[in-house]
């Protein structure tokens, strides 16, 4: 079951900003997570290229904090390092309110 967040304080267009700011800092943040184990366990970005069959530059670019990997390379790329990824979906409450008032009779 998903778990609901909210923002009642905000605008639309203020409330729609801090959500795209939330999943924008959740998706560094497992980036900077999967860097910090491949550092961890002492493996570098060219033993992570060889094990996904790319060049270090590939894996150079994944890691910097503005980009943008497919979800499967990002599983590639944990599986590479020895890590698990673990996904949870939230409801966000000012939506399900905007749209339950929308569709109320």
């Amino acid at each position: 079951m998903a778990t609901k967040t909210s923002w009642p304080h905000l605008s639309t267009s203020e409330t729609i900003r801090q959500r795209a700011k939330s999943l924008s800092q959740s998706h560094r943040q497992m980036i900077s997570d999967l860097v910090g184990i491949r550092i961890e366990r002492g493996m570098t970005q060219e033993d992570v290229a060889l094990m996904l069959g790319v060049t270090r530059q590939r894996v150079s670019r994944m890691e910097q904090y503005d980009s943008n990997p497919r979800i499967e390379t990002i599983r590639r790329y944990a599986n590479a390092v020895g890590a698990r990824i673990e996904s949870r979906v939230t409801i966000d409450e000012w939506h399900e309110n905007q749209h339950e008032a929308t569709t109320a009779p």
